[in-house]
């Protein structure tokens, strides 16, 4: 079971509307951390978003821990805050909330 508390993963749901957001497309969603995990990334909304693709390797999802992500949708180690790194949305670029 995950860790995501269910407010948090409700709120990604909410925001995303059953679609990828960073394609748009209507698809099975995965809820990825821009700043992982392992890089000190919490699970806040403003640092999840759902994503099309399956595990790390297809998708939106894939793409996202591919050499080259779109802007925003893997941040890096250190002092980034997901609240002040923009994300290339579907519709795009746009700043997420907790």
């Amino acid at each position: 079971m995950s860790a995501i508390p269910a407010k948090v993963r409700a709120a990604v749901r909410e925001r995303a509307a059953g679609r990828c957001e960073g394609c748009g497309k209507v698809a099975p969603l995965e809820l990825h951390h821009r700043k992982y995990r392992s890089r000190g990334g919490k699970h806040t909304a403003a640092n999840i978003v759902a994503l099309c693709g399956w595990g790390n390797h297809t998708g939106c999802h894939g793409l996202a821990h591919g050499p080259n992500p779109p802007q925003g949708w893997s941040l890096p180690s250190g002092q980034s805050d997901p609240t002040k790194e923009m994300f290339l949305h579907h519709w795009g670029l746009i700043y997420l909330e907790d």
